[in-house]
């Protein structure tokens, strides 16, 4: 549990700096995060899932939201 706490740390530490935000919208933009990431060919539409995955969990490690009751027991 702690190493999760804390690897949830660091990615909010990288993340929440200016550079981690412009990193963030680059994957976005690279893993048709706000499109659809369907493709005539299905290896294609495949790939483009498991770009998009990536981005939900970095997305996922930055949201407090999904590790307050880890927290609070931490304490």
């Amino acid at each position: 549990m702690n190493d999760t706490i804390e690897l949830h740390r660091a990615y909010k530490r990288i993340f929440d700096t200016e550079d981690g935000k412009m990193v963030l919208e680059d994957l976005k933009l690279r893993a048709c995060f706000d499109r659809t990431t369907f493709s005539t060919d299905p290896g294609r539409t495949h790939f483009n899932e498991g770009r998009r995955s990536m981005v939900l969990h970095v997305r996922f490690m930055i949201d407090e939201d999904n590790f307050r009751g880890l927290i609070k027991e931490k304490k």
